[in-house]
């Protein structure tokens, strides 16, 4: 598609990342301090290199950090709800970070018809995960993303397509109920970017708040549908190496030609597909 259709695409802005080094030696010098102070365990030392890993890792491809920190958490806390507590606040400091950092990419514009659809449909997606069984659905959607996935590290490079707005709007939507029932909101909208052959940056500049916007959301409508407990001051530990994982994590993002952040986000996306598929069982 001509140019002429296209929505102009800032460069990112390195205005913000001018002092990386002091960036780094302040979120280093954190996780150090929070290591030393935190119970000498060695489950909870594994949890926050869990975080810590699984936020770099997430952060490349801008998805995905709840299956990952989950697959580990899970069977280094006994207690579930502490595990849940520990993702909402180290992937909501990972998604603001995220955000943050690419900024100057994000076209309001172009991500409003996803969020129109996904607020809408979100409270819906939350409804049938507390009141339904997860073996109905997530399989399904598990060998969707698990087949899209492949499909893409086949083929990285993907034509360009029209972009109509009903398309977005529907994607969104589709984002919103995944969102509520398997805490994946970004599926359908970052196959639907991919498959726009959008750029990389492109592709992180309406991903990335896309999934802050949905999980402020998730965690505000979660809390009144089903309260979970207060948040305590102790779980903040886990933010510093969340942060400095998304940051690790985005340097790399930025070292990526498009085709290879393509294949990246497709592995996270057979990744997810094989955590939902066997979730259930």
């Amino acid at each position: 598609m001509s140019s002429l259709h296209r929505p102009s695409l800032p460069k990112l802005d390195r205005g913000h990342s001018q002092q990386p080094e002091m960036i780094l030696w302040i979120l280093l010098s954190c996780v150090v301090l929070v290591a030393l102070w935190s119970p000498g365990t060695l489950s909870s030392e594994v949890s926050l290199a869990a975080i810590l890993i699984s936020a770099l890792l997430s952060s490349i491809a801008g998805f995905a950090f709840s299956p990952l920190a989950g697959s580990i958490l899970f069977h280094l806390v006994p207690d579930p709800v502490l595990v849940i507590k520990i993702l909402l606040i180290a992937s909501i400091a990972q998604q603001v970070f995220c955000t943050w950092w690419l900024r100057s990419l994000v076209n309001v514009g172009e991500l409003a018809p996803y969020l129109v659809g996904s607020l809408t449909t979100l409270p819906l997606g939350l409804l049938l995960l507390l009141r339904t069984h997860a073996t109905i659905y997530l399989p399904v959607l598990g060998g969707l993303l698990i087949g899209y996935g492949a499909f893409v590290l086949a083929k990285p490079v993907i034509r360009s397509g029209s972009n109509p707005l009903l398309g977005r709007i529907a994607m969104g939507a589709l984002g919103g109920l995944t969102g509520g029932v398997a805490a994946f909101p970004s599926a359908f909208v970052t196959i639907w970017c991919q498959a726009q052959g959008f750029s990389k940056e492109r592709q992180r500049s309406i991903i990335q708040p896309f999934i802050l916007v949905n999980q402020l959301w998730a965690f505000a409508a979660l809390t009144f549908l089903h309260p979970v407990g207060a948040i305590s001051v102790g779980l903040v530990k886990y933010v510093p190496p969340a942060l400095l994982g998304a940051y690790i994590g985005l340097r790399l993002f930025e070292s990526l030609s498009t085709a290879g952040f393509n294949r990246v986000v497709a592995l996270f996306l057979v990744f997810s597909g094989i955590v939902m598929a066997a979730k259930p069982f």
